[in-house]
């Protein structure tokens, strides 16, 4: 593993939260490639480090699970990012409307039933 300066370091983190942020990377993506990438340090030691479970870390680098809001803290603290809600710039407003659009997030309706057959004389 190549030693980076301080500045490279803060480059490449910013780089993976940009992918993060504009959805070219998962949550789970970010920790692995960080956790691999600048740290070089096995899921075992780096979830000893973070003071989670390594089957909690297992399951956030490949997208599985429900990892809680405490488990990414601890996670991405270690690379100073920090979990939060960002405003979207128009331009990604206009690409989550058009994405919104594909997908039908409207409630069902319901079909029509054909009318009850008419009882038979007894």
């Amino acid at each position: 593993m190549n030693e980076m300066t301080l500045g490279e370091r803060r480059a490449y983190i910013q780089a993976v939260a940009d992918e993060v942020a504009k959805g070219k990377l998962t949550l789970g993506g970010a920790v692995k490639r960080l956790r691999e990438n600048l740290l070089g340090v096995s899921q075992e030691r780096f979830a000893l480090a973070s003071k989670i479970s390594k089957r909690a870390l297992s399951q956030l680098e490949v997208d599985s699970g429900n990892p809680t809001l405490s488990t990414l803290e601890a996670v991405f603290n270690k690379f100073g990012l920090q979990i939060s809600l960002a405003h979207l710039s128009p331009i990604d407003l206009n690409e989550a409307a058009a994405k919104k659009s594909k997908v039908d997030f409207s409630a069902p309706t319901a079909t029509a039933r054909p009318p009850f057959p008419a009882s038979k004389p007894t």
